[in-house]
C-alpha cells in the first residue's frame, strides 16, 4: 500500500459532550493505514451557571481544563498502545470552532478530522455551525465524519469544475485533485471525478484541443486530469444534484468537495456548494479550501 501520506499530522476533533467520537474512530484507523500522528484537541467551557459551583472563574477554568486532559490522556493510550503517536491539547474557549482552526494551524496539521451532524436550516442559512466555520477558515482540508461504519466500497469521489474561465476555479481545482489522489495513494481507493454542467460547453474549446479531434466529452475530461475515461462523469444540472446522486450511485466511501470563501451577505444567505451538500448525505466528505 502507498505510504506517501506517510508523517502527515491528523487533528481530531474532539466533542466533550459525548462519548461517542466518531471522528477518533476514523481518525485512527486512517492514521494505521498512512502511518500519521494524532493531535486529540478538545475545548472545553463552562456556563455562568455551572461557574457558579466554583469559588472564582480562575479555579473553575483549572479544574475543568485538568479534568478534560485527563480524560484525552485515557483516550489516547489505547491510541498509542497500537503504535501511533499521539499528543493532546485541551484550551478553554467558548469558540472552540475558532479554536480549532487556529490549533490546527500552531500544530502544522495536514488534515482536521471532525464528526458532522444534521444542521438545522437555520444554522445553514446562517452559516452559525463549526463545520461551515472550519470549512471557510481551516488552513488544511477536513474530514466530516458522518457515521462510524467502515468505509467499505474502496471508492473516493472527487467534484471539480470545468470551468477554466475562472483561475480560482482552476486553483480549487487542483487543489481537490492533488488531496484525493494523495488520500486514493494512501488507502488504495479508487478515485472517480465528477463535473457538473448546466449545458453541453464546447470541450474542444475548453481543454484548448485541436478542432480535429474527435474524442467524446468524457474522454476529453479524463485526459485533462490524468484519469481513466470510466472513472470520469460528466453529468447536466446543477452542482448540488449532481454530486448527492452520483455520491449515493456509487456508494461513495468518501467525498472530496472544495470550499470557496464568500463574504458579506451573499455568504450568508447563499453559502456554497460543499456546504449545500453537507446535511444531504451520509457519505464522509473532505473539504478542501
Amino acid at each position: 500500500m502507498d505510504k506517501n501520506m506517510a508523517g502527515n499530522k491528523l487533528l481530531v476533533v474532539i466533542d466533550p459532550l459525548t462519548d461517542d467520537q466518531l471522528a477518533l474512530g476514523r481518525a485512527v484507523k486512517l492514521a494505521l493505514e498512512i502511518k500519521a500522528g494524532l493531535h486529540l484537541f478538545c475545548c472545553t467551557y463552562l456556563t455562568e451557571e455551572e461557574l457558579l459551583a466554583y469559588d472564582s472563574r480562575k479555579d473553575a477554568k483549572h479544574s475543568q481544563v485538568q479534568e478534560t486532559k485527563a480524560w484525552l490522556q485515557e483516550l489516547a493510550q489505547p491510541i498509542k498502545n497500537q503504535g501511533l503517536e499521539v499528543s493532546c491539547e485541551v484550551v478553554w474557549n467558548q469558540k472552540w470552532e475558532m479554536m480549532v482552526a487556529q490549533s490546527a494551524g500552531r500544530f502544522d496539521a495536514t488534515l482536521i478530522v471532525k464528526s458532522s451532524f444534521q444542521h438545522s436550516a437555520m444554522s445553514r442559512k446562517f452559516q452559525r455551525t463549526s463545520d461551515f466555520y472550519l470549512m471557510r477558515t481551516a488552513p488544511c482540508p477536513v474530514l466530516l465524519v458522518k457515521s462510524d461504519e467502515a468505509w467499505q466500497n474502496s471508492i473516493i469521489l472527487a467534484a471539480v469544475s470545468l470551468n477554466q474561465n475562472e483561475p480560482e476555479h482552476e486553483i480549487l481545482n487542483n487543489r481537490i485533485l492533488t488531496q484525493a489522489q494523495r488520500l486514493a495513494k494512501a488507502t488504495g481507493f479508487e478515485l472517480h471525478l465528477v463535473s457538473a454542467v448546466e449545458k453541453t460547453p464546447n470541450f474542444v474549446k475548453l481543454f484548448h484541443l485541436l478542432e480535429h479531434n474527435e474524442a467524446p466529452d468524457q474522454q476529453l475530461a479524463a485526459e485533462r486530469f490524468g484519469i481513466p475515461s470510466a472513472n470520469m462523469h460528466l453529468r447536466e444540472g446543477n452542482a448540488k444534484a449532481v454530486i448527492i446522486d452520483l455520491t449515493q450511485e456509487l456508494h461513495a466511501d468518501i467525498l472530496v468537495i472544495g470550499s470557496a470563501a464568500r463574504a458579506g451577505v451573499k455568504a450568508a444567505l447563499v453559502g456554497n456548494t460543499a456546504e449545500k451538500i453537507l446535511d444531504n448525505i451520509e457519505t464522509d466528505v473532505m473539504v478542501v479550501g
